[in-house]
């Protein structure tokens, strides 16, 4: 459910990618120090929480040039601080969640064994953040039961609440503009993977809730409105936000980086639709 968080490389400077790709680089050093495995977990949606903390609290950043497992000839940079070590914890939260689910779903084996690796460091990291693991945990249920009602708002929200509170690190003057934005990048996330996994969802028969919407003659079109209503309202609590440094690197992916994915998965159901 994750990975649609992207940057819009194409409109992007140099120099606005190489900061986004430090912030990357950074995220990924610090999840291997939590063992290399770890950097499997690694996802663009939780890179863009990470950078989006930095820019809003300014923390005081470590910087370097180093090489790596994947970069192990040219020198890369790496930026991390506070935040990305919240980020890094996060994403191992949600990825020790999202493996049983997968487990649970399709019998995936992998997914099982690499909850099993993750089980000591989740289990330290819900020590930590009870509230939210008890949310992660409780929202996924939620998101289950909806999926069986068909209930396409129910499973949003429960999503929505889900990101929204990974979203916020800490209970300050920025808590409810984070927490809406999160809550309303959530619900856009969750529509378009349910969008995303339409066709195979109904060839493998697993619930989604627009297989009950996909029939209408408007469905493309109203999708098309949720998403750009989700989009927009997540957008509008980013700007209530006080961030300077890399706005306009967050402000591509907010406002574009987002929407690549959709515009990939709408072009070939169009494609398929007159192939028909």
């Amino acid at each position: 459910m994750f990975g649609y968080v992207v940057p819009n490389k194409a409109e992007m400077k140099f120099r606005e990618f190489d900061v986004y790709r430090a912030h990357y680089c950074g995220l990924c050093a610090v999840l291997r120090k939590e063992g290399q495995t770890c950097a499997f977990s690694l996802n663009y949606d939780i890179t863009f929480l990470a950078m989006l903390l930095n820019s809003l609290y300014e923390p005081v950043c470590t910087q370097k040039c180093t090489r790596c497992i994947c970069h192990p000839i040219k020198k890369h940079r790496e930026i991390s601080d506070e935040y990305s070590s919240y980020a890094a914890e996060m994403t191992i939260l949600l990825s020790y969640y999202k493996c049983l689910d997968d487990f649970h779903d399709d019998k995936n084996i992998i997914a099982f064994i690499y909850s099993r690796f993750l089980s000591p460091k989740f289990k330290r990291i819900a020590k930590k953040y009870p509230d939210k693991a008890e949310t992660v945990k409780n929202s996924l249920s939620e998101i289950a039961d909806a999926e069986k009602e068909q209930s396409l708002e129910k499973a949003a929200n429960a999503f929505g609440n889900l990101l929204g509170t990974v979203f916020v690190p800490k209970n300050d003057i920025w808590r409810d503009s984070l927490f809406n934005m999160g809550f309303y990048l959530g619900k856009f996330i969750y529509i378009m993977d349910a969008y995303d996994d339409l066709n195979e969802d109904i060839k493998k028969r697993r619930p989604n809730p627009l297989i009950s919407l996909s029939h209408s003659p408007e469905f493309e079109s109203e999708c098309e409105n949720l998403l750009n209503m989700m989009a927009a309202d997540s957008a509008s609590y980013f700007e209530k936000l006080p961030i300077i440094e890399n706005a306009e690197i967050l402000r591509n992916v907010i406002y574009g980086g987002i929407w690549l994915r959709y515009e990939e998965i709408r072009a070939k159901r169009t494609n398929t639709k007159q192939k028909r």
